[in-house]
C-alpha cells in the first residue's frame, strides 16, 4: 500500500507553490486588474480551493474541472455521496480494499483525516493565499468553492468503477481521443517492415525516460534487449547508451496513430489516465509501471480489469519485466478482453466533449445551476449521518430494554422468594 497521508501534505505544499506562481504571473495580474473583463463561465482545476476566487472576482458561474479523479472531499462540495471503502480516493494508490477489515479501517481514517485537512487547514490557507492577490475583499474560497454549478471529472471507465453521482457531477472521458491519421513515413516503414510484432515504451509527459536511475534505465533496457519484437522507445534525448539492437527511440510519437498499428503487440506504460483510454480505445494490451500520484491505481486496475500486468519500478527485475511483456504480448487473452472492454465502454450516444460542452452552454444559458445542487451539500456530518436519529433510537431502545429488564427481574424475584 503507498501511504496516501504522506504523499498529501507535500503535494498540497507543491501545488500551493504552483498557485502562488500562476497568480503573482504578470498576465494574470493584468487579467485580475483589468475591471473591463468579462465572463459568461469560470472553469478552474478544482483540486485546490483557491482557484475558486475567480468566479467571485468576475461573478460568474464556475465549474471546477478534474483532470483526474478527485478525493471524496471534493464531491462532498457537491452533495456527492462518496462510500470510503466502495470508492477509495484516488492518492490510496490500490483497489479493493474494502475486502479486508483493515483496508476499510484505513479507508475511513483517511476519509476523516482528508475531511479535517481540507476544511481546517487547506481551505483557510488558500483564503491567505487569496486575500494576498484578489485583496482582503475576497470573498470566501470555501464558499465559492460550495457553490459550484458543476464538476467536470475526467473518469477513465476503465480505472474507475462505477459510482452514482448527483447532477451536478459529469464524467467526461475520451476527451482527447483523435480519428486515426497516417504516420510519418519513416515510422510507417518500420511498423510494417516489423511483423514480429512491436511493444511500444512511453512513460508518458511527466515522466521522462532520462531521469531513470541508472540501475532501473539498466534492468528496462536488459529486458528490451532480449524480446523477440520490435521496441519503440520513447527517449527525450538524442543518445540513448547502451541501445539494444532491436529498439527504436525517439523524442516523440503520434502515440493514438501508432497504437492504431496492426502490428503493434503491446504498450509498456507508466499507467497515466489518458495512455490507458488510448490504448483500450485501440484495443492494445498493456504493461503498467507505476511512479506517482493516481498511477497505482491505474496499474491494479489494468490487473483487476485483464487487459495487462503491472510491475513495481523499485523491485521489478530483468527477467521480471521481460517475462510479463512477452505474456501480455503473447497471450490473446489479453488482447481479446481489451478489444471487449472497448466495445463496451464506449458505445455510447455522445463523445466527452460533446457532453461536456452541452453541460457549460447550459449553466450560461441558467446562469449557474444551482437548481442541480444535492440538498446534502449544506448538511453538516451531524445531520448528513442522522447522529440524532441515531441516538433517539438508541436511547428508545436501551429504554425498552432496561424496562423489560426490570420486569423480569421483578417477577423471578418474587416466584424465587414465594413460600413453598
Amino acid at each position: 500500500m503507498y501511504p496516501a497521508t504522506t504523499r498529501l501534505i507535500p503535494a498540497y505544499r507543491l501545488i500551493d507553490f504552483i498557485v502562488e506562481a500562476e497568480l503573482n504571473s504578470s498576465r494574470f495580474k493584468e487579467l485580475i486588474a483589468d475591471q473591463s473583463n468579462y465572463f459568461d463561465l469560470v472553469l478552474v482545476e478544482g483540486f485546490h480551493p483557491v482557484v475558486y476566487a475567480l468566479a467571485g472576482r468576475f461573478k460568474a458561474p464556475v465549474i471546477g474541472v478534474a483532470t483526474f479523479g478527485l478525493m471524496a472531499v471534493h464531491y462532498n462540495t457537491v452533495g456527492n455521496p462518496s462510500h470510503p471503502t466502495l470508492y477509495p480516493d484516488v492518492l490510496f494508490g490500490f483497489h479493493n480494499v474494502e475486502k479486508s477489515l483493515w483496508g476499510k479501517i484505513e479507508c475511513v481514517v483517511w476519509s476523516l483525516w482528508s475531511w479535517y485537512h481540507h476544511h481546517y487547514i487547506l481551505v483557510p490557507r488558500s483564503q491567505d493565499i487569496a486575500e494576498r492577490y484578489f485583496g482582503e475583499g475576497v470573498s470566501y474560497v470555501g464558499a465559492m468553492e460550495a457553490s459550484q454549478s458543476m464538476l467536470f471529472i475526467n473518469l477513465n471507465p476503465v480505472v474507475y468503477p462505477p459510482k452514482p453521482n448527483v447532477p451536478a457531477i459529469v464524467e467526461m472521458d475520451q476527451m482527447h481521443i483523435k480519428p486515426t491519421k497516417p504516420l510519418p513515413e519513416d515510422l510507417q516503414k518500420v511498423l510494417d517492415e516489423a511483423v514480429e510484432g512491436v511493444v511500444y515504451f512511453s512513460l508518458g509527459s511527466n515522466v521522462k525516460s532520462t531521469n531513470l536511475n541508472e540501475k532501473l534505465r539498466n534492468t528496462i533496457m536488459g529486458a528490451l534487449s532480449e524480446l523477440p519484437y520490435k521496441v519503440l522507445w520513447k527517449w527525450e534525448s538524442d543518445y540513448l547508451p547502451g541501445k539494444p539492437k532491436n529498439v527504436v527511440t525517439r523524442k516523440w510519437f503520434p502515440q493514438q496513430d501508432l497504437l492504431a498499428h496492426r502490428n503493434i503487440r503491446a504498450f509498456f506504460t507508466q499507467g497515466g489516465l489518458q495512455s490507458i483510454e488510448e490504448a483500450v480505445f485501440r484495443g492494445v494490451p498493456l504493461i503498467g509501471m507505476p511512479f506517482m500520484c493516481e498511477q497505482p491505481m491505474n496499474v491494479q486496475s489494468i490487473v483487476d480489469q485483464g487487459i495487462g500486468l503491472g510491475v513495481d519500478p523499485v523491485t521489478v527485475s530483468k527477467e521480471e519485466l521481460k517475462n510479463c511483456i512477452i505474456e501480455v504480448a503473447e497471450n490473446s487473452k489479453y488482447k481479446k478482453r481489451t478489444e471487449e472492454l472497448r466495445d463496451v465502454l464506449y458505445d455510447k450516444p455522445m463523445t466527452g466533449l460533446e457532453k461536456v460542452v452541452w453541460w457549460a452552454e447550459y449553466v450560461i444559458r441558467h446562469n449557474g445551476a444551482t437548481h442541480l445542487r444535492n440538498p446534502g451539500a449544506d448538511f453538516s456530518w451531524f445531520d448528513y449521518l442522522l447522529v440524532q436519529v441515531v441516538l433517539v433510537v438508541t436511547v428508545i431502545i436501551s429504554t425498552i430494554i432496561c424496562f423489560l429488564y426490570k420486569v423480569w427481574s421483578y417477577i423471578l424475584n418474587k416466584k424465587l422468594n414465594k413460600p413453598i
